[in-house]
């Protein structure tokens, strides 16, 4: 077996792309490692996340030069860490040689398609002024029937995620996003499927099933379909057991 080599360190599956912050990044959280269960690499873009609201050529130019850094460093795919960089999907994707998935909005046409494309999709947002048409539109979705819950009026995403606080109550942010989704049911009663398209909400996302009993889509899920894609489970064994049988 020859090993390549060419890296300063080697074994990491996938690259996160992260705005530089100081609020806590919970498990469950794509900026928290332990949140994956395989090797991540992260790199800061420069820049802050609201920079993505109209986006820029300086934003676009800094999500490519983050990304092909970790590219450099030996990751196999690299994500998003915040749903608005679905904004320059195409751009980032272009200049890379691996896989690029910027954000769980990506998600939303495989969505529709899964759920016979009826009903409707509710996307629960960091905030419902940020996220946009053009948005879902780089995102091959901007046809399919959504309903959007920002966070905002949430007291304690408000305070952690919103104003950058640096300690976070798990059990009151919980609260949070399930009283969120609840509003967003009350909005529609066509919603068949819910997508988070903030990182900080994936924490959540069983809590949001269990109580709910709607499909849950996010980051980690999309994350989980690219580490396949680039690391296929290993059948071999199994199969080697079975031809005894």
């Amino acid at each position: 077996m020859i090993f390549k080599g060419g890296y300063s360190s080697y074994g990491h599956v996938l690259g996160v792309l992260v705005f530089k912050g100081s609020s806590p990044r919970i498990p469950g959280d794509a900026g928290n490692a332990l949140t994956f269960d395989f090797p991540v690499s992260y790199e800061i873009v420069e820049g802050r996340f609201s920079d993505l609201i109209d986006g820029s050529e300086e934003i676009k130019q800094s999500l490519i030069r983050s990304a092909q850094k970790l590219e450099a460093q030996g990751v196999r795919a690299v994500i998003g860490d915040c749903g608005l960089m679905s904004l320059y999907q195409r751009d980032v994707a272009a200049k890379l040689s691996i896989p690029f998935f910027s954000s769980s909005l990506l998600l939303l046409p495989l969505i529709w398609k899964i759920q016979g494309e009826t009903g409707k999709i509710g996307v629960v947002t960091g905030h419902c002024g940020y996220l946009k048409q053009k948005h879902l539109e780089a995102c091959g979705a901007g046809t399919i029937p959504v309903i959007i819950q920002g966070m905002e009026e949430k007291d304690e995403f408000r305070r952690v995620v919103l104003e950058g606080n640096d300690t976070v109550d798990v059990d009151r942010m919980r609260q949070n996003v399930l009283d969120a989704v609840e509003d967003m049911l009350k909005k529609s009663g066509e919603i068949r499927s819910v997508l988070l398209e903030c990182s900080n909400l994936c924490s959540f996302a069983r809590d949001i099933r269990k109580t709910f009993r709607l499909s849950v889509y996010d980051l980690i899920a999309a994350a989980g379909i690219i580490k396949y894609s680039i690391w296929p489970a290993d059948y071999s064994y199994s199969i080697e057991k079975f031809n005894l049988l």
